[in-house]
């Protein structure tokens, strides 16, 4: 049970992680296109050179994210199995 209830708060946990990755690319995005948008022409292929959080980054994130959330998981099931829990009621 204990167990169970670990694993579901760090699944919620690693979810909120992936909608702030998602948040940030899309605050990203159109702070990008606005600057893209804003400048002459002639610096507009320096502005797409510097956009550090494009589809690819976004995309390596939310993998790094899951890996980490899944290692989370892996550990709280195999940490939760040495353990026992008893309680003395009086």
């Amino acid at each position: 049970m204990l167990g169970l209830n670990l694993k579901d708060n760090t699944k919620r946990l690693f979810v909120d992680f992936l909608t702030l990755i998602e948040d940030l690319h899309i605050d990203h995005s159109v702070n990008f296109k606005k600057l893209y948008e804003s400048i002459p022409s002639e610096y507009h292929d320096l502005i797409s050179q510097s956009d550090y959080f494009g589809e690819e980054k976004r995309k390596y994130l939310r993998k790094k994210v899951l890996d980490y959330g899944n290692n989370a998981i892996r550990n709280i099931e195999n940490d939760s199995s040495k353990f026992i829990i008893s309680f003395k009621f009086k």
